[in-house]
């Protein structure tokens, strides 16, 4: 299943050895993410450090191993449907029409993310850790 990734779930997967850790690398998903989310994961890199208690070097590998999982995909890749996504988004959370961009640019299968306010457009179909668990535990192949 090919997914976009919403940035939240990267930075709970750095926090701790959690849920979303343990679905970013469990390979069973191919995510994919607008290139600019390391810039942003980066903003809040002393802030992630703290809450998750890591120095700096733990910090670096767990990010590595994390976006060694995840495609992350440029502009130029999305740029066609940029202008669809933001004026979708427009009155939802415009930060985040690069993400329903990815989506919509590479025909991925939706996004999972926690964010409730994706739940306001309906272009990619958004998938919450729950189900992106039960998927991985076999329970339901398709949602």
């Amino acid at each position: 299943m090919r997914l976009v990734i919403d940035s939240n779930r990267i930075m709970a997967g750095v926090l701790k050895d959690s849920t979303s850790r343990e679905l970013i690398i469990c390979g069973r998903f191919e995510f994919y993410s607008p290139d600019q989310l390391v810039i942003e994961i980066k903003k809040y890199e002393d802030y992630l450090m703290e809450k998750g208690r890591l120095e700096h070097g733990q910090f670096d590998t767990i990010l590595d191993v994390l976006l060694d999982n995840i495609i992350l995909v440029p502009y130029e890749e999305f740029r066609d449907e940029s202008g669809d996504a933001i004026e979708i988004m427009k009155d939802i959370d415009v930060k985040d029409a690069p993400f329903l961009a990815v989506g919509m640019a590479l025909g991925l299968d939706g996004i999972w993310t926690e964010d409730k306010h994706f739940q306001g457009q309906d272009r990619l179909k958004v998938y919450p850790t729950r189900d992106m668990m039960n998927m991985l535990r076999g329970r339901r192949k398709h949602l």
